[in-house]
């Protein structure tokens, strides 16, 4: 059963304290260890109340809630071709049809997670995508889930791999709980690029969904009931800048103090300094192999492998030059 909880939006407080007893699917990137600003364990400390939940919004947050509607209002007219997508549009013709929901849809089957789509996507464009009855939602018109990011040009050209892992997640986070296998994100770039991404359901990840965020949670519910030793709890180390980050900041002051260590210990240390070791080692090889290409394109900024690939070495407005290895291995 999906039931719909409505949170006044302007009741800051009573939004905190809902999503603070649960995981949303913007959290569950961060729980699979894919979000680049932070690790489970700072959200883990959330969850909990040792670190405060509630954020100052930015001028980007604030941006990229108020164009929203307006994104998703321009996602309705959206074809590839963008002579056709402006003519849709000052003709009034859309080409596909979403509808929102007001506040938070909880799911009996996956008690730890909370879902808030931007949109929901409809079959039919004259029949309404839900209906609720008290609390109890039904989907009786839904084809899919909407998600809507406003991103800068710079961020974009991160993405060259593909779409961020984490924004992947969200959206099957949320194919799990609305029991739909389709979903599209519609990035709007430098606010004035539409890209329009599909996605259909991934049952591994899903699958990897459920299972992460109930160990996430039942560590959670354990740390709460064991404050005093609620360190004990903490997800597992990570290896993300995100996590050295956290334990930056959580022990940011050091103290004259020894510890002895185990065999196990050792072998920690042991394989970072061979690691380190060969990360230097492979970096110098790399830079030899880079300086030969540079030496060779001179004053060139572009080698052609043709279907290979090509290397750039480009001038930007300053005047320095970007090295850029995109051959197809």
């Amino acid at each position: 059963m999906i039931k719909r909880v409505n949170i006044p939006k302007e009741d800051y407080d009573a939004w905190l304290d809902f999503r603070i007893n649960g995981i949303g699917a913007s959290e569950v990137g961060t729980i699979l260890g894919l979000n680049p600003y932070k690790s489970s364990a700072e959200l883990f400390y959330q969850k909990i109340g040792k670190i405060p939940q509630k954020i100052e919004e930015n001028l980007a947050m604030f941006m990229g809630n108020r164009l929203e509607s307006v994104v998703g209002d321009l996602w309705e007219y959206y074809d590839e071709d963008e002579a056709t997508f402006i003519k849709n549009y000052n003709t009034g013709v859309k080409s596909r049809h979403y509808e929102t929901i007001e506040g938070y849809l909880v799911n009996d089957k996956y008690p730890q997670l909370f879902f808030s789509p931007d949109g929901l996507i409809k079959n039919d464009s004259k029949l309404e995508a839900y209906s609720v009855d008290g609390e109890e939602v039904t989907f009786n018109n839904l084809k899919g889930i909407l998600e809507i990011k406003t991103i800068s040009g710079f961020a974009s050209k991160q993405w060259e791999g593909g779409v961020p892992p984490s924004y992947v997640v969200q959206i099957m986070t949320y194919m799990l709980g609305l029991g739909v296998d389709y979903g599209e994100i519609v990035f709007f770039e430098d606010g004035r690029k539409l890209t329009v991404i599909e996605l259909s359901r991934n049952e591994s990840i899903c699958e990897q969904i459920v299972e992460k965020t109930t160990e996430f949670w039942e560590r959670v519910v354990t740390a709460r009931e064991d404050m005093e030793n609620c360190d004990l709890y903490e997800p597992e180390p990570e290896g993300t800048t995100a996590y050295e980050s956290f334990l930056n900041k959580k022990y940011s002051n050091s103290e004259s103090k020894t510890i002895q260590g185990t065999d196990e210990h050792y072998q920690w240390a042991h394989m970072h300094k061979m690691l380190l070791d060969e990360a230097k080692q492979k970096e110098s090889e790399s830079l030899e192999y880079s300086n030969k290409i540079k030496n060779l394109m001179k004053d060139h900024d572009t080698i052609d492998f043709g279907t290979g690939g090509k290397v750039t070495w480009k001038s930007n407005a300053r005047g320095y030059r970007t090295f850029k290895n995109s051959i197809k291995l």
